[in-house]
């Protein structure tokens, strides 16, 4: 390892330790992978990859010389990593995408068609990017967990651009270097109101006032119509995009009754859930599996002035499992039917009314079981009569509303399942 190397993992390794989530040990050896300059000088911008002790991430670190006053961000703690030293002298070394001037320089080096933006704010932070927005018109994404070479959800949402699906923030630059997928450029939604702070208004004002949902103030139907019409586009989008191949129903609803055993068996028990398995695998219908979301709920979607869009496209595999399949063309890539991505829609409708009829009345005295009942129906209903409205829809799902209802029906028995897996034994 060279002394410039050693300097580099040294400041990865601090910015490792300190990254939330990630449970670091500060002894784990640093090996640099990929080293570039992407800003000369001071302030100057070094990006990093490198194994931090078995995990690959991504760091561009900022550069400053000694007593420089930097712009760190408000909505960060202090991001200084340490002192680097290179040809151009003695440097402070901190988290790049912290400092609003040196954020701007990284974005404009990844996207040079681009303006350099005046200003930067922090509006995102996890456990595998941050983001920034550059003048409330650009969003910039920066992968930072870095083990999976090519990302999924990038692929898929270049792809879906590709054949004019709008639904989404357009990408405008792709950051890619030795095969990884380093960042994106993206139109930043600024204003955007997201689908489950949205949802769970309505409900609250239909928990206030009563009497039928669509006679409340905050009536939701009209939005769970159109993102019923957004989500049968998206999978339209998706069929061109990457194909679809043929599927069974009952290797459906033999994956679900597997995951459900394992995951909450208790479900199994519920009056009609074996009917309904033993319906979904007597359907002798054509069944199409596509790529899909993959954790498609309120919280992924937002609504704009333009309308509602995709905020966020998983990068790992789906949430639930039951019914994937590999494609056949050798890409690796996993297909499922979309009636799973419309079940994830589904059992978010109901979740959105139970946790707010808990956050109303924890004790459950106010009986409002049947509002919340009410309101689920309601949109749920909204939402299947948009998805099935879109020409062309009826040649990707299977024919025939009660086939679809017994599918998605299926799908949603898993979601209801994991998520009570999940409650019971966190990550």
């Amino acid at each position: 390892m060279t002394a410039r190397e050693e300097a580099l993992g040294a400041v990865v390794g601090a910015y490792a330790t300190r990254r939330t989530g990630w449970d670091t040990d500060p002894a784990a050896p640093v090996r640099v992978i990929d080293a570039q300059v992407l800003v000369r000088g001071r302030p100057g911008v070094v990006d990093v990859v490198a194994d931090v002790g078995g995990r690959v991430v991504h760091v561009p670190i900022g550069l400053r010389a000694p007593g420089d006053e930097a712009r760190f961000l408000a909505e960060v703690e202090d991001p200084v990593l340490g002192l680097f030293e290179d040809d151009e002298g003695l440097a402070v070394a901190f988290d790049a995408l912290h400092d609003a001037e040196v954020a701007g320089s990284l974005m404009h080096a990844v996207w040079p068609e681009g303006p350099p933006p005046a200003l930067v704010r922090l509006v995102h932070l996890d456990d595998a990017s941050t983001t920034v927005a550059a003048d409330d018109n650009v969003a910039f994404t920066v992968f930072n967990d870095a083990g999976t070479a090519g990302r999924p959800g990038v692929a898929t949402l270049v792809a879906l651009d590709d054949v004019g699906f709008n639904h989404l923030p357009a990408p405008l630059s792709l950051w890619r270097r030795a095969g990884r997928d380093l960042g994106i450029v993206q139109e930043y939604l600024a204003g955007a109101s997201d689908g489950w702070a949205l949802a769970l208004t309505s409900v609250r004002d239909l928990y206030a006032s009563g009497g039928a949902p669509e006679d409340a103030g905050g009536d939701f139907g009209t939005e769970a119509h159109r993102i019923g019409t957004m989500a049968a586009r998206l999978h339209l989008a998706l069929d061109r995009a990457f194909g679809r191949e043929r599927d069974d129903p009952a290797r459906n609803a033999d994956d679900v009754e597997a995951v459900v055993a394992r995951r909450a068996p208790e479900l199994l028990a519920r009056t009609g859930v074996g009917e309904l398995l033993g319906k979904v695998r007597a359907l002798e219908v054509p069944l199409h599996a596509i790529r899909t979301h993959g954790d498609f709920h309120l919280g992924v979607v937002c609504r704009t002035e333009q309308g509602w869009y995709i905020s966020e496209f998983p990068s790992s595999p789906p949430v639930t499992t039951a019914g994937t399949m590999e494609s056949r063309d050798g890409s690796g890539a996993v297909l499922r039917s979309p009636l799973a991505d419309v079940a994830d829609m589904l059992w978010s409708f109901g979740r959105v009314a139970t946790v707010a009829a808990e956050e109303r009345d924890p004790s459950g005295r106010e009986g409002l079981r049947e509002l919340a009942d009410a309101w689920e129906r309601r949109n749920r209903r909204a939402f299947f009569a948009g998805y099935l409205g879109v020409p062309g829809i009826s040649g990707l799902v299977p024919p025939g509303h009660d086939a679809v209802q017994l599918l998605s029906t299926c799908f949603e028995l898993e979601r209801t399942a994991m998520a009570r897996s999940h409650l019971r034994h966190p990550d």
